[in-house]
């Protein structure tokens, strides 16, 4: 039976604060920073209150998977059109037993730490905005640090930014890279309008290749998507979804396109991001959404880097099944882009998935599809997942 991590020497309160003020991040620009911190600690308390359920059988590793803490829930009533899920990691755990699966990597969903540039509590104060988005950044990447020292043997973490604010960003993922544990970064579509290939975001672009040069040839950059939206001339920020239906039904695959095409593009304002950066290894949210349908026109713009464009969302893509994908639309991968099964990784994006869709139907699209091998599926399930993260996550 898997049990809690023992109680770290030092104060975790103490801790968290300390390397706050360290790195000029005001908690208390946040009016519930108190109730974050004390979300924190009381992690701990809750995972020993926890009857573990048998894993014994499981194999799988859920790449897409969220946690809510109920601050942030509170923060976001709202998500992609449907109301915010609740969350707590002993229902995930059950969850994930019931699926048959080992180990979720954990990430944030929309908007992370973007949550003041949003149209419905936008920040208009430049400068407190810049701090609420860099405080609650932190906090969550506590929060989800926490969750993962608590439960090791089951969980594995995303950090997010604050981007569009670069210098923090990268502070940020050192911290939590070197520090926190993360196994990579999670980042979404748009970022105050500004998509990832845009050249205002090199900076972080390049220090994660160089740090994948100087260690393991390789940093993880899950790709998430979010609403879409509009700077005006005074700075605000409006909607700029075209469809009065709720995000989740479809503009999400929209935004993942546009995503990977701005990272592709190198006509300004971007610069081939995927190829200028050839260490960096995306994972790319639903399917990869629309962009299969639109790769074969988008690419006619691009000749010459079309070919390495190609390759690259064939070796260096990593597409999860959250969806649904299979049986049917993972056919623009792999017959339409030619990506092979070995790029192919499990999702489920719980607990957004839940009564969105049958979760256990979703599954089954892959698990029962006749023209994917059982070895092929077990690859996706969890070897390929290993891969990718090249030890950093254990089976």
């Amino acid at each position: 039976m898997a049990t809690a991590a023992s109680t770290p020497s030092k104060p975790l309160l103490d801790r968290i604060n300390a390397n706050a003020i360290r790195d000029d991040i005001d908690f208390t620009v946040l009016p519930f920073y108190q109730e974050a911190l004390d979300s924190i600690t009381q992690l701990r308390t809750d995972a020993a209150n926890t009857s573990f359920p048998n894993f014994s059988t499981s194999t799988r590793i859920d790449t897409h998977t969220h946690p809510i803490p109920e601050w942030f829930r509170a923060l976001e009533l709202s998500a992609a059109g449907r109301e915010t899920p609740s969350w707590n990691a002993p229902a995930h755990l059950q969850f994930m037993a019931e699926h048959s699966i080992k180990r979720c990597i954990l990430s944030v969903s929309t908007p992370q730490a973007n949550a003041f540039a949003s149209p419905s509590k936008f920040e208009v104060d430049t400068d407190l905005r810049k701090k609420k988005t860099i405080a609650l950044m932190r906090l969550l990447n506590e929060y989800v640090a926490e969750v993962c020292r608590v439960y090791p043997e089951h969980f594995s973490w995303l950090a997010v930014t604050a981007l569009p604010y670069v210098a923090e960003s990268i502070s940020e993922i050192k911290y939590t890279l070197e520090e926190l544990g993360a196994v990579g970064i999670s980042v979404l579509t748009n970022a105050e309008g500004v998509y990832p290939g845009d050249v205002a975001f090199e900076g972080l672009w390049g220090y994660l290749e160089e740090r994948a040069q100087e260690g393991d040839g390789r940093e993880v950059v899950f790709i998430h998507p979010t609403d879409p939206v509009i700077k005006l001339e005074d700075g605000r920020l409006i909607s700029s979804r075209p469809s009065p239906l709720r995000s989740g039904l479809g503009e999400f695959y929209f935004e993942t396109a546009r995503a990977i095409s701005s990272i592709t593009a190198s006509s300004p304002p971007y610069n081939s991001t995927l190829l200028k950066y050839p260490h960096l290894h995306w994972r790319i949210s639903h399917g990869a959404g629309a962009f299969p349908d639109i790769s074969e026109r988008f690419l006619l713009g691009f000749p010459k880097e079309s070919a390495a464009a190609r390759e690259a969302y064939k070796t260096r893509f990593w597409y999860d099944s959250a969806g649904p994908v299979w049986p049917r639309q993972v056919k623009g991968l792999t017959e339409g882009l030619g990506v092979g099964v070995e790029q192919m990784v499990f999702g489920t994006d719980y607990p957004y998935g839940i009564g969105f869709w049958d979760v256990d139907a979703n599954i089954a699209g892959l698990a029962d599809a006749d023209f994917t091998s059982n070895e092929d599926k077990e690859g996706i399930y969890w070897r390929n997942a290993q891969s990718l993260w090249q030890g950093k996550i254990d089976s």
